[in-house]
């Protein structure tokens, strides 16, 4: 289960936008919450300022300036984080200097957190701009799982009292997709939520001979394909089930990520959990290039899994209701 969670911050409002959502999840789960920076300064700057400092100083214009800015964000984050604690959440400080994707894939493991939360987007002078395209990098290569959301989604959640209430598990068939299934498996036990398992299957490039009706040939094919995609989900629903989960599934019919977040748009209060490699290889998707664009289009969080990585958290206590179907 997890037990604490870095959220990476660049001291912007923009970023600092994920933390309602946040102290929500972190309650929900009852877990410890590390807030973090990554401080890049740009090696030229820091360059220059010691050769006009040129000895007038005892300390190197640069030492002072990093020291400097640590202070200012310890104190931010010390700030936010007595917030927090009048929520009922513990929560730490980090502030790192140096690239910023492995300070903070650095930081939550020597804090010893299994979760990073972080924000899709933000930009800080500070750390050279922390998110956007730096959280999808973090996303490829931690070997923590990682939960993304929009600032503005995690806001206006906790605005309208949001909680989510169904984890939806894209699957593809391979071992290394189901990596995601036991962090759904113990978010959706520790805070009642629903779980529902989706596969998305397309006909492309069938061989048919001369002389056979292709529309039959298709018509079989996709028969076929449909019932070893249900076959598969319903096994693994009966396994989840076993463990006292709330568990139903659903077959897609199209590309993965546009009928993973169809899905998710049709009701309100979900998560997407997944893994960053399924069948289509090592570094893609059913998951990678998958994971990315949900995590792009959806809006809702999005848990992403490494699976070459990932540790397994145990399972959490349930009290859902079993549901077949």
């Amino acid at each position: 289960m997890f037990t604490k969670a870095l959220v990476p911050l660049d001291g912007t409002e923009v970023s600092e936008g994920i933390i309602p959502f946040v102290t929500q999840f972190a309650r929900g789960l009852d877990i410890g919450v590390v807030l973090a920076t990554a401080v890049e300064l740009d090696p030229l700057r820091e360059g220059l300022l010691n050769r006009i400092a040129g000895g007038l100083t005892e300390t190197p214009a640069a030492d002072a300036l990093r020291e400097r800015i640590e202070r200012d964000v310890k104190n931010r984050l010390e700030d936010l984080a007595d917030r927090m604690a009048l929520e009922g959440i513990a929560a730490e400080t980090s502030v790192r200097f140096g690239p910023v994707s492995d300070s903070v894939i650095a930081m939550a493991q020597d804090a010893g957190c299994d979760l990073i939360a972080m924000s899709t987007r933000g930009r800080g002078v500070v750390s050279s701009g922390l998110l956007g395209s730096v959280t999808y990098k973090i996303m490829h290569e931690s070997p923590i799982p990682v939960l993304a959301i929009t600032p503005e989604r995690a806001g206006e959640r906790w605005d309208t009292d949001y909680g989510v209430r169904q984890v939806i598990v894209p699957l593809d068939g391979s071992d290394l997709a189901e990596a995601a299934l036991p962090y759904a498996a113990a978010i959706a036990g520790r805070m009642n939520m629903k779980m529902t398992l989706v596969r998305a299957m397309s006909i492309d490039n069938i061989a048919y001979s001369e002389g056979y009706n292709l529309g039959n040939m298709l018509n079989e094919a996709e028969a076929e394909i449909e019932a070893d995609a249900r076959r598969y989900l319903i096994s693994q629903a009966r396994r989840l089930r076993e463990e006292g989960l709330d568990v139903q599934t659903e077959i897609l019919r199209g590309s993965a990520s546009s009928e993973i977040v169809a899905q998710a748009r049709q009701t309100d209060h979900n998560m997407i959990a997944l893994a960053t490699h399924g069948r289509s290889g090592v570094n893609r998707l059913l998951m990678g290039s998958v994971a990315e664009a949900v995590v792009r289009a959806s809006g809702d969080p999005v848990l992403v899994v490494r699976p070459s990585t990932a540790v397994t958290p145990d399972p959490a206590p349930s009290n859902a209701p079993v549901v077949a179907t």
